[in-house]
């Protein structure tokens, strides 16, 4: 671990003036390559990557569903030491020498008028979407390390870095960030100590959701599902019910469970249309409901009038991590849920490939995969 007037002459001594990456380059095709480490400016950091979890987003992107921004570094879900510091750089990020840490996928210019509001996570620079780690920079600009499928990560004086306890086993450190996208989509809502909770969805996202959710003072809690493994651990995170949509019939569920009123809150998770339809009809009257998961612009239909207007539904969405990390670095430390159990299937830099298709295909009953460098 180095200071930035070292690190260049520490690198040429040992002969690590590259670091290992996996690029995707094209659709579908995934290449590993060597780039150079770059040289960190004052307030900047080098942070050398120890995992990266594997997100349905890098799957989409692998697919070219959301567009081709290649060549690319996948992964924005990633855990890390500092290995080198600017000059200034401990100061502006808080941060020293080998410390762990978790930096926030979205790179906020500060300027624009999404930043200026608050609305970090909608930062306008580059794109809509902002510019994010593993979503949309390419490899080919300067710094070139944009990406957790990497040996080390480029970590530039706007990034926002957040250091995890010592204590904190990897596994769980690196569900920092979805946990944090949980913790944004419960804030968003507001919930009351013994709101009523449907959860929509048991992937990784739903799975968090119960966490955040529990941690708020939710209850009870629902979870809608369709894997019994996942349904189980949902029950280990703090559901208190789970509903098998494959078997069982939600909504008769969920008004019993409710006294026949419906849910305070309905978190839509599975991102798919007709469980964002569906959600609508789980919310009580006056109720709420969040759209967390994405559609890939499907077009969803929803009667208006009888699903929202008559029963005065309060619409909300959530859109990544802004103002979050905090909140899931606080129930990560606490180990009050063994969300490390989620992980259940590890793989190497080298095994990226098998490691999307692992986790696009749910083999052997893969929750949630992640990358060890």
């Amino acid at each position: 671990m180095y200071t930035e007037v070292h690190l260049q002459y520490y690198l040429k001594e040992v002969g690590m003036s590259k670091a290992k990456v996996a690029v995707i380059t094209d659709k579908l095709k995934i290449e590993m390559k060597a780039l150079p480490i770059p040289e960190i400016g004052d307030k900047d950091l080098l942070v050398k990557v120890e995992m990266c979890g594997v997100c349905g987003s890098d799957l989409h992107i692998y697919q070219g569903d959301w567009g081709e921004p290649y060549p690319l570094i996948p992964g924005h879900e990633f855990i890390g030491r500092v290995e080198a510091l600017g000059s200034n750089a401990s100061l502006i990020h808080n941060v020293n020498l080998g410390d762990r840490v978790a930096v926030e996928m979205i790179l906020p210019c500060g300027e624009c008028y999404s930043c200026r509001s608050g609305l970090y996570n909608l930062c306008e620079k580059d794109r809509d979407e902002g510019r994010q780690y593993g979503c949309n920079i390419s490899s080919n600009r300067e710094g070139t390390l944009f990406g957790g499928w990497s040996e080390y990560l480029y970590v530039p004086k706007n990034a926002l870095v957040h250091r995890i306890p010592e204590h904190v086993p990897l596994k769980r450190a690196v569900l920092t960030e979805p946990l944090a996208v949980a913790v944004r989509a419960v804030n968003n809502t507001k919930p009351n100590l013994g709101d009523s909770i449907v959860i929509v969805g048991a992937g990784p996202i739903g799975l968090l959701t119960v966490v955040a959710a529990k941690s708020a003072g939710a209850y009870p809690i629902i979870l809608v599902g369709s894997r019994e493994e996942r349904l189980s651990l949902g029950k280990e995170f703090g559901a208190d019910y789970v509903i098998d949509y494959r078997s069982e019939n939600v909504l008769e569920g969920v008004l019993s469970i409710t006294q026949g009123r419906g849910a305070n809150i309905v978190f839509e998770t599975a991102g798919t249309p007709k469980a964002q339809r569906d959600s609508m009809d789980y919310a009580r009257v006056g109720g709420k409901v969040n759209f967390v998961g994405l559609t890939g612009n499907k077009t969803v239909q929803i009667e208006t009038d009888l699903q929202m207007t008559f029963k005065e539904l309060k619409v909300y969405t959530s859109f990544l991590s802004a103002w979050s990390y905090q909140g899931a670095i606080n129930i990560i430390a606490n180990g009050q849920f063994p969300i490390e159990k989620m992980i259940t299937h590890e793989f190497s830099l080298d095994e990226v490939e098998l490691a999307l298709s692992y986790s696009a295909n749910r083999t052997e009953n893969a929750i949630k995969v992640a990358i060890k460098i």
